[in-house]
């Protein structure tokens, strides 16, 4: 089960470098001069999410199901992870849609604006998953009773 907790930590580690870093990458285009820097970091731009960033998704929320599956982890706290996991991939996702327009949009590459404060969802989700695996908290979920 080692190897598994050290694949899930590796590919979580790509995987949230990758959303920090892509909405970074997105707000740099529109203010590049030269066609040619704009290209450069589109591409840039579509390395990073299709071959770094969606296949460290994959691996990361696989290794993590089958780590909660091995280990029979259950709580309030995996509950709000899990949670706050599904808001990374939909994040991910979107960070795909402005890809998809970053590249539709390559001939007026001045059309639109990706704000720099995307950066501070990725940074809140992450220090959110960060507290809920090392602290554990007994949330409110916890205190419900079934009849």
């Amino acid at each position: 089960m080692a190897w598994l907790m050290a694949l899930h930590i590796a590919s979580l580690v790509i995987w949230c470098g990758c959303l920090l870093y892509l909405p970074a990458l997105y707000s740099a285009g529109p203010r590049l001069r030269r066609q040619a820097e704009f290209e450069r970091v589109r591409l840039m731009s579509r390395m990073a999410f299709v071959v770094i960033a969606s296949p460290a998704a994959v691996i990361a929320i696989l290794s993590g199901a089958a780590l909660v599956y091995a280990s029979g982890a259950s709580g309030g706290w995996l509950a709000a992870k899990l949670t706050v996991v599904a808001l990374m991939a939909i994040f991910h996702a979107y960070c795909g849609h402005m890809l998809a327009r970053l590249g539709h949009e390559s001939h007026r590459r001045r059309s639109y604006r990706v704000e720099p404060w995307l950066v501070m969802p990725p940074v809140l989700m992450i220090g959110m998953v960060l507290w809920l695996v090392l602290a554990k908290p007994v949330l409110f979920i916890d205190t419900w009773s079934v009849p």
